[in-house]
């Protein structure tokens, strides 16, 4: 009877040990999970950015060059009268 108690004793021992460890290992697992998401979310974000300054560059870049074109057609007529 005293070898039965001693080995329920160790089992309960050693199963509350691992299930402590098992809980750790998940929250440390969860706690990586967060902060890799909130990474992808930041990374996102920085893209998402990018993407608008990009797109303002070109925007301005299609302006200046329509601009240009604009005044190189106003241009041509007065140039032809000269000739």
């Amino acid at each position: 009877m005293g070898t039965i108690i001693v080995i329920c004793t160790f089992l309960f021992i050693t199963t509350v040990s691992t299930a402590g460890i098992v809980t750790d290992y998940l929250n440390k697992q969860s706690k990586y999970r967060i902060e890799a998401m909130k990474q992808e979310v930041k990374l996102e974000k920085l893209r998402q950015e990018s993407f608008l300054v990009e797109t303002e560059k070109l925007r301005l870049e299609i302006e200046k060059t329509r601009q240009q074109l604009a005044l190189d057609t106003t241009k041509q007529p007065l140039l032809q009268e000269k000739q």
